[in-house]
């Protein structure tokens, strides 16, 4: 069993982040099925939770999911689109279901160009297995983007999406907590450009089918865009086609300031694929000229004992020993 060490000053500063705990700042609860939703795994619920996110934008209140499966329209402008100052709670048993498409692109839920959102609970199902067609990489679980900020995820599992389960860009403070994405076809989280991502306690698994098939990317697609502030904390990699956690760019990713880490590589039946622990990124930044990954200073991280493919334990183009 191997570790990535971190320093002290890495320890206080993420001790010092923001937890995950935020609650609803209105009392105001609006149930789905009171605006039509059947939650019968057929009926298309779509317009009907969308009533229920209209009437409760803007109140800091909550929309409540119950538990059952909502057949839901993940393409284009029908998709459901949730406001700012509010809440989404899905009941332990509930479940979005994306209705089977053929789009290279969609999302189950859109959080666009909005501030102070918390989604709580529940599933999120993609259409993997129903998809109709063959080609793209886009079809999202939660896509954040657009200048989104102030974004909780708590305790939601994104799975069998077409594309990943989570997918950010262009957004700022976003916090993942205790979520979970299974069995999504390219990544569990995509991280295109953004300042301030907290991802704790979190778990990404079974990600494969088209690459780069890891649990977590970091990857700026432009030379515009940024990725700052990162810290993926007591997150589990398991059983990934790719690695746990890859950082890209067209030129490859680099970190600047500071990369602190503290990974153990677990004994499992699939050693080379398994990652617990937590990774702290304090200055991911991908620069306008999109070089290389290059470690400015405190990069003590240790091999672990996988062999053959470098596995989900990397980092992946981390110069000197990914773990």
């Amino acid at each position: 069993m191997a570790a990535c060490l971190i320093s002290p000053e890495a320890t206080a500063q993420s001790r010092a982040s923001p937890g995950c705990a935020q609650a609803p700042t209105s009392s105001l609860v609006v149930d789905v099925k009171n605006k039509g939703a059947k939650g019968d795994g057929e009926t298309d619920d779509t317009a009907a939770i969308q009533v229920a996110i209209e009437e409760i934008a803007g109140t800091g209140g909550t929309v409540l999911v119950p538990d059952g499966t909502y057949m839901v329209n993940a393409e284009g402008e029908d998709r459901l689109r949730l406001k700012s100052d509010m809440t989404l709670k899905l009941s332990t048993g509930a479940t979005l279901k994306a209705i089977p498409n053929s789009s290279k692109k969609y999302s189950v839920l859109s959080i666009s160009g909005v501030s102070n959102v918390t989604v709580v609970g529940g599933t999120l199902e993609g259409d993997r297995k129903q998809h109709m067609g063959k080609s793209g990489e886009w079809g999202m679980g939660i896509r954040i983007d657009r200048g989104a900020s102030h974004i909780t995820m708590r305790g939601v599992t994104s799975l069998g999406m077409w594309g990943d389960g989570f997918y950010v860009d262009d957004a700022k403070d976003v916090k993942f907590c205790s979520v979970t994405a299974d069995n999504n076809r390219r990544q569990g989280l995509s991280i295109i450009d953004a300042d301030g991502v907290l991802v704790t306690d979190s778990v990404f698994k079974n990600t494969s089918g088209t690459r780069p098939s890891a649990g977590i990317d970091l990857e700026p697609d432009k030379a515009t865009q940024e990725i700052t502030n990162v810290q993926i904390r007591g997150s589990k990699f398991l059983d990934n086609a790719g690695s746990g956690i890859q950082m890209s760019g067209k030129k490859g990713p680099y970190f600047e300031d500071r990369a602190n880490g503290q990974c153990v590589q677990e004994q499992s039946p699939h050693p080379r694929r398994e990652c617990s622990g937590s990774a702290f990124l304090g200055d991911l930044r991908q620069s306008a000229s999109h070089r290389s990954i290059r470690v400015i200073r405190r990069s003590q991280c240790l091999r672990g004992p996988g062999r053959g493919r470098r596995a989900s334990k990397q980092l992946s183009g981390w110069s000197g020993r990914p773990f």
